[in-house]
């Protein structure tokens, strides 16, 4: 557990450090002047387009982790014996996960309700 905590941290950090590096990141152009890669952001559409496709692989991602961390505590609780902590442990993990689930829905659906409020399109 504490070696799946060390993970999910440095996950975490990585993605804080990267995000920075990643936003500031240019395209490959041609440095005469001449027609190279164009930006895909050319107005706000752009912007909320671009946002939208981050968003639902985030999604994609944080379902599979979700996931993950289902079959894991079903792992733990057919391992535990009938040892209370264990299976304590187990169904911990297994609500952690459905509510994370939960507010990963939530935030689908504000985002949605957001964006259509604001007059663009949804996720």
């Amino acid at each position: 557990m504490k070696n799946l905590r060390r993970i999910a941290a440095g996950v975490g950090v990585l993605a804080l450090v990267l995000v920075p590096a990643i936003s500031l990141a240019q395209g490959i152009g041609n440095p005469t002047g001449g027609s190279g890669v164009t930006s895909p952001i050319n107005s706000i559409s752009g912007v909320q387009d671009l946002l939208n496709r981050v968003l639902r692989i985030m999604y994609v991602i944080f379902f599979i982790i979700a996931a993950i961390f289902i079959v894991l505590a079903a792992f733990q609780y057919l391992t535990a014996g009938g040892d209370e902590e264990k299976v304590g442990k187990a169904k911990q993990m297994l609500i952690y996960a459905i509510v994370a689930i939960a507010v990963a829905l939530i935030a689908t659906g504000v985002s949605s309700v957001v964006t259509g409020v604001l007059g663009g399109s949804s996720l």
